[in-house]
């Protein structure tokens, strides 16, 4: 089929491992041949899981800047990175609020998900093999990670495509979660060279790395452990729009979009500082 994105060069995929390869077919076959099958998923077993885990807890604000776009639509969701599962805490949302949740995909670091013989199984069973196209942090993984970048914007060209990424490329582990880490230049680089994608902030808060936590925290007292979700506006990149490759503009996107979802986390706490009520 000629839509479907590029497949990798050998020699792209010559830098991975065997396990890495393998499992980079598994999810490049599910998204390209059986991609109702993720879509399935996702809107079943996943949006319950994720009911489960959060439906008490949630707080969500800023819902009209997701709610406005339409299934045809292309979007980048840039959020900060506490926990395992803060972009489950915004699927949970997008799958009751937006027509975009039917083409989601997570770029995840290979690390354990496909580096792993447990890591495939895990994605399929979190994500139906969405938290693809995976990053591999080897230096001499550079070949392909290259393509997983171009294998990005190429998935974003097809109509009503939702790219999640963290542009900060790792957990933030500090104290204090409003102070957010640098943003790798990758965010920058696929936001510029798709065109005509939007790109929408989200500033996520309130998960743990456990998951039975969550679930417990979930039905013992949900109102003690808040799950925050708030969406912004999307990022002003018009004058940067022309340069997709220019390494100097990438990093200048990549900031934007930081200044975006820390301006969001201030506005979370301004709301909750003013009583913002469990369920909004």
């Amino acid at each position: 089929m000629s839509d479907l994105p590029v497949r990798p060069e050998p020699r792209q995929l010559a830098v991975l491992t065997p396990l890495e390869r393998a499992s980079f077919r598994l999810a490049d076959f599910l998204a390209r041949r059986l991609p109702w099958m993720a879509e399935l998923w996702n809107a079943t077993a996943m949006r319950v899981l994720t009911d489960l885990a959060a439906s008490r807890r949630l707080r969500v604000a800023g819902l009209h800047h997701l709610a406005r776009w339409g299934p045809e639509d292309r979007l980048i969701l840039v959020a900060n990175h506490r926990s395992f599962f803060d972009f489950f805490q915004v699927m949970n949302v997008v799958i009751r609020h937006s027509p975009l949740w039917r083409r989601v995909f997570f770029p995840v670091r290979g690390n354990f998900f496909y580096d792993h013989p447990l890591g495939p199984v895990v994605n399929l069973a979190m994500s139906g093999m969405r938290m693809f196209p995976p990053i591999i942090r080897r230096r001499q993984a550079h070949a392909f990670n290259e393509y997983a970048l171009d294998r990005c914007v190429a998935e974003l060209a097809r109509p009503g495509t939702v790219l999640g990424i963290h542009p900060e490329g790792t957990r933030n582990k500090g104290p204090d979660p409003y102070k957010l880490l640098r943003a790798t230049r990758g965010v920058g680089r696929i936001a510029l060279q798709a065109r005509g994608v939007q790109v929408v902030p989200v500033f996520v808060l309130g998960a743990t790395n456990n998951i039975a936590e969550e679930f417990i925290r979930n039905f013992r007292h949900p109102e003690r452990h808040p799950l925050y979700v708030v969406f912004g506006p999307p990022v002003n990149l018009d004058d940067l729009r022309g340069r997709g490759d220019d390494p100097a503009a990438w990093k200048e996107a990549a900031r934007r979009c930081m200044d975006a979802i820390e301006a969001l986390g201030q506005l979370q706490q301004e709301l909750v500082e003013e009583g913002w009520p469990p369920g909004r």
